[in-house]
């Protein structure tokens, strides 16, 4: 049998890089190398740490982990983290412990490099196999679901044209950008950049933008059976004293569309009710989020766990997988 090693991914490696995945994952997947380049390579937080397994030259596995940053507020010290995303094991070299080689050596060397915590949101049929390795089931994130049935007595013809507009201006001059969660500590920075590469040069994903009052929305819409859903991905205050006006800002959105989700916390009332509308909040458990602590402080990881706690002010644009 021949010997399977583990190196470093580089550039080079990218179209074979993608030829497995779509091998592994199926020719429906929307990898390419051009794709690949802009998640793992064009990332403002840094590159991905990409490892493959080997054997000879051929690429037989992979496992990738994405950078993230967020923003402690008490310290304002920035917290390393990766996101475990892609992977992959060639079909005629499976069960051969490939992906729990890759997992533990990235594992290994993302610590080594000083990295805080993994997180991830992998779906119900591959989550025990993290759990197996030592991630925790974080929580099922919550979100809120928003249903308004009198949708039809409002007009979405110019949001498109105001999206545009708010793009542009998100692009052309420097905002400050500041959390919608006041008494969360850790948040992801937002910056123009990240806006830029996370949600207008996004290849997989067209994303919407909503502007009022110092609130920026950012949104994209999904078909559903017979009805449309606005999920909201994220929200920014271009003034820190905007919180008060998250609501109203979100409500113009709300009158327009049958189903709006958003992570919960950002309308805290159950009853939205408008000059032609009155919309119901429930709750409902979203996606499984799984961490597993690197170098992050015990007490303070605890903190993160904690599912009553404000302590991580995240948005579903942190969470979402693309």
């Amino acid at each position: 049998m021949d010997e399977i090693k583990i190196r470093e991914a580089t550039k080079s490696d990218s179209p074979e890089i993608v030829k497995l995945l779509k091998i592994a994952l199926g020719e429906s997947t929307e990898k390419s190398v051009q794709n690949w380049h802009w998640k793992h390579y064009d990332n403002p937080f840094g590159e991905s740490k990409i490892y493959l397994a080997t054997i000879g030259s051929e690429i037989v596995g992979v496992r990738a982990f994405m950078q993230w940053q967020w923003k402690e507020k008490s310290t304002g010290k920035t917290l390393r983290a990766v996101r475990a995303v892609d992977t992959a094991v060639s079909p005629n070299h499976r069960r051969k412990g490939i992906f729990l080689s890759l997992t533990n050596h990235a594992l290994k060397m993302v610590s080594e490099e000083g990295f805080d915590f993994v997180f991830n949101t992998p779906n119900d049929q591959s989550i025990g196999g993290y759990l197996k390795l030592g991630w925790v089931l974080n929580r099922k994130i919550p979100v809120g679901l928003v249903i308004n049935p009198f949708y039809w007595l409002s007009s979405k013809k110019r949001l498109n044209e105001y999206s545009a507009k708010v793009k542009i201006d998100i692009l052309e001059n420097n905002h400050s950008y500041h959390t919608p969660f006041i008494d969360a500590d850790i948040f992801c920075p937002f910056s123009k950049l990240y806006f830029e590469w996370r949600y207008v040069k996004n290849p997989l994903a067209n994303y919407q933008f909503y502007k009022l009052d110092d609130v920026l929305i950012i949104y994209r819409l999904k078909p559903l059976k017979g009805f449309m859903e606005c999920r909201i991905v994220d929200v920014q205050l271009l003034d820190p004293n905007a919180q008060g006006k998250i609501k109203s800002a979100i409500s113009h959105l709300i009158k327009r569309y049958p189903l709006v989700s958003m992570v919960d916390g950002l309308i805290g009332t159950k009853l939205i009710a408008g000059g032609l509308y009155v919309a119901l909040n429930l709750n409902r458990k979203g996606p499984n989020m799984v961490t597993k602590r690197l170098n992050f402080p015990e007490h303070k990881y605890a903190l993160l766990l904690d599912k009553e706690s404000n302590f991580w002010g995240y948005s579903l644009g942190d969470m979402e997988l693309f």
